[in-house]
């Protein structure tokens, strides 16, 4: 899909895997020290109550230590407490809807395959040099595993189906929007790029005479760059679309014109001067037909149906969702 709509679906993701992510803190928290056992209620053998010291790890009011800091404890509770307010709502709406969305797939004989769901995560993995590079991504990034992933994928899926099952989308309308966004789906060009990034042009000049004298581009970046994300690892960029929208395009073009191995600077940047060298340029390959005209007529179905908060909010009615206790 065009890069505009490959940006807004992995921003897409991770907005929603943050949620996840909130609902799997809050289920593992919640129950420790949650209501009914507090201080007073029974001991998991049936008789007395909790008396163990404050910080034993027993219950003796809400007072199991999480951790603390400078002597100073900070209690489960009071985690629980934080938790509930921040994200609570969040949370609860999540379980809610993913609730709702079963009851209507049932109702509706609707499912998601396997196959579905990888299908949708391939074109999330645009962008990633691989599946694993995603799925490293989403663990170190946001705390989620494959599963987590997968099953925000599944409800997701779910909802769409939901909200277009009766949308049609004719094979004429899928070729007009190919003849009209032809650019769109050219052959895409990927960089693999280290850089050093430095405070002066002074200073790129410096990195550069050690390159040419042989020295290691991975040793020098580790010495030299300013830039922490990336000189631990001899200043790998990994694989950038030549279309980047997040890396300078001085830094873009100039790689453009290398020859693999090459390197290049010094580059002004917003960062500072960069000298970078190019490690790999491939094409990728062309999206397969049949794939790319299911995400059209997918992306068209989805612009002619009602937003899918929406959809969400009408089947929280239907199947008269409401939260119970005090809020």
């Amino acid at each position: 899909m065009g890069k505009d709509r490959l940006l807004k679906g992995i921003i897409g993701l991770q907005a929603v895997c943050m949620i996840v992510l909130a609902v799997v803190v809050v289920a593992t928290v919640l129950p420790l020290g949650g209501p009914g056992e507090n201080a007073g209620s029974p001991d998991r053998d049936g008789g007395g109550t909790s008396s163990g010291p404050a910080g034993s790890g027993a219950d003796g009011g809400g007072k199991v230590v999480a951790a603390t800091v400078g002597g100073k404890p900070i209690t489960k509770a009071e985690l629980q407490e934080r938790l509930a307010r921040q994200y609570g709502d969040e949370v609860l709406r999540t379980m809610m809807v993913r609730a709702a969305i079963d009851l209507e797939s049932a109702a509706l004989n609707l499912s998601v395959t396997d196959e579905d769901i990888d299908a949708d995560l391939a074109d999330q993995m645009e962008g990633y040099e691989s599946e694993a590079a995603f799925y490293e991504a989403m663990k170190s990034q946001l705390g989620l595993d494959r599963d987590d992933v997968r099953t925000d994928a599944k409800y997701r899926l779910l909802l769409e189906q939901i909200a277009t099952r009766n949308i049609v989308v004719t094979d004429e309308e899928v070729d007009d929007y190919l003849s009209e966004h032809a650019d769109e789906y050219a052959p895409r060009t990927w960089l693999h790029l280290r850089w050093i990034l430095t405070a002066s042009s002074k200073d790129a000049e410096a990195v550069l005479d050690k390159l040419a004298n042989g020295e290691d581009f991975g040793v020098l970046a580790l010495t030299y760059s300013t830039d922490e994300a990336t000189s631990g690892n001899g200043g790998d960029l990994g694989e950038v679309d030549s279309e980047d929208a997040f890396l300078d395009p001085s830094i873009i073009t100039a790689a453009g014109k290398l020859e693999t191995g090459d390197y290049a600077g010094p580059i002004t940047t917003a960062g500072g001067a960069a000298v970078i060298q190019l490690i790999e340029r491939r094409t990728a390959e062309e999206t397969d037909h049949s794939r790319l005209r299911n995400q059209i007529r997918r992306m068209l179905a989805l612009n002619l149906a009602e937003p899918l908060t929406d959809v969400e909010n009408k089947l929280l009615l239907k199947y008269e969702a409401r939260k119970s206790g005090p809020q």
